[in-house]
């Protein structure tokens, strides 16, 4: 059964398109065999705006690795927002690639669109 989901990548860092493919490859893998006609928007972005985010929606005077957002408009499940710099510090803190950053961090992006606590996701952790 093939995923209907259209996934777009927004690319502000310059991230190399390997570690595009494989934040995609996660998404859909997260998403499994669910019959979604939505787009996921994810966006790669510096630090600097992540702080801005993290501070108007949760109220946090700090950057964080990734923000989800439900928009449930229009055909768009929501957007999914990674600090690229981040990612590439905890890839390294965690001695793991940046593709398996990126993918941990996407799919725990995609948990959180289908409604998952940090209690629930297991590996993808918090």
């Amino acid at each position: 059964m093939r995923n209907l989901m259209k996934i777009t990548v927004n690319n502000s860092v310059s991230a190399e398109i390997s570690e595009i493919s494989a934040i995609k490859a996660e998404i859909k893998k997260v998403l499994g065999r669910r019959k979604l006609k939505d787009e996921i928007i994810v966006n790669l972005i510096g630090d600097g705006l992540m702080k801005k985010l993290n501070l108007k929606f949760r109220k946090k005077d700090k950057t964080t690795d990734v923000l989800s957002f439900n928009l449930n408009e229009s055909g768009i499940l929501g957007e999914i927002y990674i600090s690229y710099p981040k990612a590439k510090k905890q890839a390294k803190e965690y001695y793991v690639s940046m593709k398996d950053e990126l993918r941990r961090l996407s799919g725990h992006g995609t948990l959180h669109l289908l409604g998952y606590t940090h209690k629930e996701m297991g590996k993808y952790g918090s």
